[in-house]
């Protein structure tokens, strides 16, 4: 059935792990290419094995039990040189050979940046159609009930993110990240609010161009009515499903003011403390980078004290630290206040593949009652390096003025005990 690899692709490491799924299915999203790899699969497996292929399930970007299944079904059609080359022994895992057997030459196998990116993806755990409103979400301890469920008063955990959607938690509230992917998204394809949000085309309009006092207002006239609040959920799920949608959200996260000068932040870390290392970050480090942006403490815009500590460190000894080692330093030194059981957790995860690293038991609890994922899980290693990631321009929204762009009659829909809302 497969009987040869193209030479160009057998130059590469075709054994090379991409995912693997082994005590916890990795969540990667429905909208990018591992689901159109899965749909492959799932037909060449079944075709091989004489199954349906919806034996398998959907392809859902869940890179799971099913997956693994369908990798082992599809096996027995390859010829043993294939089996080798794709890397057969990585039990049902996911490899580079796997991805370019099965997939177009013009689908690249997803690179260090993608797959480190997928996995805060797998701890935030929302796809790009899905939304939460944040007004009185918290239950009142005495009643068991929030507002919505009747509930005299609004009691909120989160009180300054009126909305969040996508894999990287956009808000609308302090972060106005949701306003900033509109505003990229309008610009690059005008008419789209239009086309998709129909009659709160006006409200997106001045949720875009309104101050944080505005986005609350507007949010919550719409919220706290069951209709609305429907409608406008089903329309920003068509409208996050697109992928002009999803590229301005990507658009936003890698801008130098946002979550890429973060990230840019540590490679100018690492850059600085190279001679003394003898590298460049590593694709596990890149990872951890990430999702230190998108959830946790990052360098200061003054690196040069962080520098000189990270100097101190390394050449204390003769033996430089492991890239583990580093990482959990550096953690300690960026102490995370909010969430911070959270935090351990998810450092956690890219400390356990480096057997130089002792965890604390807090560490090692918090990371299996958590998640129990793992770097490796998504085919990141200490051994390969990344010398850069590519930031991106400012995209102009943070030029424009604000205003207070709420109708009366919005203000008006907004109860006042939403508006007394208790922090839980």
């Amino acid at each position: 059935m497969f009987g040869c690899i193209g030479r160009s692709a057998q130059a590469q490491n075709l054994a090379q792990v991409l995912y693997r799924f082994e005590n916890r299915a990795l969540t990667l999203g429905r909208y990018g290419s591992v689901a159109v790899f899965q749909q492959n699969l799932f037909a060449q497996a079944a075709n091989c094995s004489g199954k349906s292929p919806g034996s398998y399930g959907g392809a859902d970007g869940i890179v799971g039990a099913k997956t693994r299944q369908a990798i082992i079904d599809l096996q027995p059609c390859l010829n043993a040189a294939v089996r080798a080359a794709v890397g057969a022994e990585n039990y049902g895992a996911i490899t580079v050979g796997l991805w370019r057997l099965l997939m177009p030459t013009n689908m690249a196998p997803p690179d260090a940046i993608t797959r480190a990116n997928h996995l805060t993806f797998a701890l935030e755990g929302t796809d790009y159609d899905v939304i939460q409103f944040n007004f009185c979400q918290s239950r009142n301890p005495r009643s068991g009930k929030t507002f919505l469920e009747g509930d005299p008063y609004c009691h909120t955990n989160d009180p300054r993110a009126y909305l969040t959607w996508g894999p990287r938690g956009a808000t609308a509230g302090a972060g106005a990240e949701i306003q900033q992917i509109l505003f990229a998204a309008e610009r690059a394809n005008p008419g789209l609010l239009q086309s998709v949000f129909g009659p709160f085309t006006e409200d997106m309009h001045r949720l875009a161009l309104g101050n944080n006092d505005a986005a609350f207002d507007v949010l919550c006239a719409i919220w706290v009515d069951d209709q609305k609040r429907d409608d406008f959920t089903r329309r920003f799920a068509a409208y996050g499903a697109r992928a002009e949608v999803q590229a301005a959200y990507h658009r936003v996260y890698d801008a130098v003011n946002a979550d890429g000068g973060k990230i840019a932040r540590f490679f100018n870390l690492y850059g600085a403390i190279k001679s003394v290392i003898g590298r460049d970050p590593t694709e596990i480090d890149l990872a951890f980078f990430i999702d230190r942006a998108t959830h946790g403490s990052v360098p200061p815009g003054d690196i040069s004290q962080l520098v000189e500590r990270m100097t101190k460190f390394v050449t204390r000894t003769s033996d430089v630290p492991s890239p583990g080692e580093l990482r959990k330093q550096l953690a300690a030194w960026l102490p995370t206040h909010h969430k911070y059981n959270d935090r351990l957790a998810r450092d956690a995860i890219f400390l356990v593949d480096d057997p130089q690293v002792v965890l604390s038991d807090a560490h090692q609890r918090m990371w299996l009652q958590r998640s129990g994922l793992k770097a490796s899980d998504f085919g990141l290693s200490d051994r390969r390096y990344v010398a850069s990631y590519p930031v991106a321009r400012p995209t102009g929204y943070e030029a424009i003025e604000k205003f207070y762009t709420v109708l009366p009659e919005d203000k008006r829909a907004c109860p006042s005990t939403v508006r007394r809302a208790r922090q839980k």
